[in-house]
């Protein structure tokens, strides 16, 4: 009977850990996914977007600055974002670390908010799964995260041309 038993364990935990795997991969990408919707609507929309994350539920999604359905004469409230999905982490998984202009996270559930101006603050988020991990990178000017360590993957770094002497240099 132990033998057996040893047979099928050596046969089924491969398959979960590729499935662990494959569903924590996903989750990276959804929310990379999230990302570029939030850099996307930032930059043609006129609402203030968030970034929310709830730990307690493993969830991240996208709020919105909008009218108050229910006082639309009143101020403007967070919503979650009716055009995009939130992202359910796989159970495991969680954003081990988040900062918004170098601004730690450290609440199990917080909100990075585009600023009333219309900029954006830049982003970081360590994902960590039982399988996978991924740094996610986006930064105030860019339209898509980086995943830092990725083959092929930089972050541009801003330069001040004024300060560096270099004012009428073309560009």
């Amino acid at each position: 009977m132990c033998v057996m038993l040893t047979i099928v364990a050596a046969a089924v935990v491969p398959r979960l850990i590729v499935v662990q795997r494959q569903r924590e991969q996903k989750a990276i990408l959804e929310v990379e996914d999230l990302l570029r919707m939030y850099a996307f609507r930032n930059s043609v929309g006129t609402q203030q977007i968030g970034l929310y994350y709830d730990r307690a539920i493993g969830e991240v999604s996208l709020w919105i600055k909008d009218l108050d359905p229910r006082d639309p004469l009143g101020p403007r409230v967070w919503q979650q974002d009716r055009l995009s999905n939130p992202v359910e982490l796989p159970e495991g998984m969680d954003i081990a670390r988040a900062t918004a202009d170098g601004i730690e996270m450290i609440d199990d559930a917080w909100n990075i908010p585009t600023h009333p101006d219309g900029s954006r603050p830049s982003i970081v988020l360590e994902i960590a799964g039982r399988e996978e991990q991924a740094e996610l990178v986006l930064e105030p000017y860019a339209t898509v995260p980086v995943r830092v360590g990725e083959r092929g993957a930089f972050i541009r770094e801003a330069i001040d041309l004024d300060r560096e002497g270099r004012t009428f240099d073309t560009w």
